[in-house]
């Protein structure tokens, strides 16, 4: 297929079942979708986003093979990390290349390669969070905190 032809597709004519499966099998190995677009035998990636707005069922397959892709591409590092490197150069090639995959994994599925975020929120010295039960304020009590809050809410002009 040309890419003539494959840019005047209709978006959502589906090609063989045969390509629809390897082009999922190929996504699920961790292949970028540009890459795979690239195959001459292979749809135009405008045609597989086209698919994925307009067909629910092919949308879920290729969401489901991108996620095994993404476990594939962290899977990587480990052949990666296991091949032997011959000097300094290789050894560096091999860091950006696992690094790469491990902050894309990161960013495509942050639930399980993403880093843990832990919002703490603490009061004074990082002790307890002070709170007040204004059911029990007085009148005063509540005139001053009206007043105070007419302040912050006018920039200090009160």
């Amino acid at each position: 297929m040309t890419e003539e032809t494959k840019l005047t597709s209709s978006p959502t004519a589906r090609f063989e079942d045969d390509i629809v499966v390897e082009l999922l099998k190929r996504t699920e190995a961790g292949e970028p979708l540009l890459r795979i677009c690239s195959d001459p035998k292979m749809p135009a990636r405008r045609s597989v986003y086209d698919w994925i707005e307009n067909d629910p069922e092919f949308s879920s397959q290729f969401h489901d093979a991108r996620k095994r892709g993404i476990h594939a591409l962290a899977e990587q590092c480990l052949d990666i990390a296991d091949e032997p490197s011959k000097d300094a150069v290789a050894a560096t090639d091999k860091r950006i290349r696992i690094d790469t995959r491990l902050r894309l994994a990161g960013k495509w599925l942050p639930s399980i390669y993403g880093d843990k975020v832990l919002n703490e929120h603490t009061g004074k010295d990082g002790g307890p969070i002070q709170t007040y039960d204004l059911s029990k304020a007085d009148d005063g009590d509540l005139e001053k905190l009206e007043a105070l809050l007419s302040k912050v809410a006018t920039g200090g002009e009160a």
